[in-house]
């Protein structure tokens, strides 16, 4: 693997697990059985906390709304260094393709070792560039959705939806790291050409712009496309969309009784892999760059969509403090988030996010 298969690829196992659960089911003598499978291969499995499995439909439209999030992540970064003209290079431009190329031999070889798409298809896919979901994802997988509900009922499901379904998936997946790729590539070229302190600066002045822009970008384009507003199913999203390309642990602990009036219940979240370290990480080595910490580059914006996260849906009878307090970008063994929630009276703060995401909508 040119780029680290548990930091980056993460996402065949997944899919390597719907090819399997797909054959048991269709070989199932039990219709019953059959049925109560194929919901979890389409809802997810979150039965054991050791072993979740996101299913076809969070992880779908999880990888689109990653899409989104690293095309908002870059953009602000390239107005941020608009002044620098480095995107508008053709060694930008010749760097981005040696990477992408670096990144799609990985593709290509996990496709083929886990079987997940003929070779024409998945070709057609891989050689897309640059790579970007098509305008009509949202009726594709709004009818992936409608066909397989139906087939829930009937216990079978055709190789032809499965494979529909994982090139959906695929097609998200190399969009979702072109964004990443296009970012490390940034990133590396103000290094080299400029200094470490003005990547920071320009980190440091373009991270709330786009802690709003992907919050809104989520809750107010890509989920409603999809369907998908039910409060539930945010939440479903929201809490096991990660699985689909990490492995995590949460953890909540809760004062003492006598002290719940006024001490925060803690919530805990543990990253052990991460798409973007390996990104980053690479692409610096293909490119001879040298730093200590390749997390300036991108841990910044992770802590700054999580505080978005819990401004606009923590209820206003908490008031929350979130802080990434490791990272694998800053040499860490994995990535800590730490949220507080206090009680306290914070209806402003939350007003305030309603208004920035939802505007006149709220």
């Amino acid at each position: 693997m040119n780029f680290s298969e548990y930091h980056s690829h993460k996402w065949s196992k997944n899919l390597s697990e719907v090819k399997r659960q797909s054959q048991g089911i269709n070989s199932a003598k039990d219709i019953n059985q059959a049925k109560e499978k194929l919901a979890l291969l389409y809802n997810g499995d979150f039965s054991r906390p050791d072993k979740i499995f996101p299913g076809l439909k969070v992880m779908a439209i999880f990888w689109k709304a990653e899409e989104e999030m690293m095309r908002c992540r870059f953009e602000t970064k390239e107005r941020a260094a608009q002044d620098l003209h480095l995107t508008e290079t053709d060694e930008f431009r010749n760097n981005l393709k040696n990477v992408w190329q670096k990144y799609t031999e990985d593709i290509s070889t996990l496709v083929k070792k886990h079987s997940l798409l003929d070779a024409k298809t998945a070709g057609a896919i891989i050689s897309k560039y640059p790579p970007r979901m098509d305008s009509d994802w949202s009726d594709v997988l709004k009818g992936l959705m409608s066909q397989t509900e139906e087939t829930v009922k009937n216990g079978k499901i055709s190789d032809t939806l499965i494979d529909n379904w994982l090139a959906f998936c695929l097609d998200g997946i190399l969009a979702y790291n072109f964004g990443l790729a296009r970012q490390a590539v940034l990133s590396a070229m103000i290094i080299t050409k400029f200094s470490e302190d003005k990547l920071k600066q320009i980190v440091e002045a373009s991270r709330d712009e786009y802690g709003w822009l992907v919050s809104k970008k989520f809750f107010v384009e890509v989920f409603p496309a999809a369907g998908i507003t039910d409060v539930t199913d945010l939440q479903t999203i929201g809490r096991y969309g990660m699985f689909s390309d990490q492995d995590l642990t949460t953890s909540e602990t809760l004062p003492p009784p006598e002290k719940r009036a006024t001490e925060p219940k803690i919530k805990r979240t543990e990253f052990f892999n991460c798409q973007e370290f390996s990104m980053f990480e690479t692409t610096f080595k293909m490119l001879g760059v040298k730093i200590k910490h390749i997390g300036i580059a991108m841990c910044p914006y992770c802590e700054e969509h999580g505080k978005k996260n819990v401004q606009i849906f923590v209820p206003p009878s908490m008031r929350p403090e979130i802080k990434m307090t490791t990272s694998l970008g800053m040499g860490n063994k994995s990535c800590v988030f730490e949220t507080k929630l206090y009680p306290a009276d914070d209806m402003e703060r939350f007003m305030q996010a309603q208004e920035k995401v939802f505007g006149g909508q709220f």
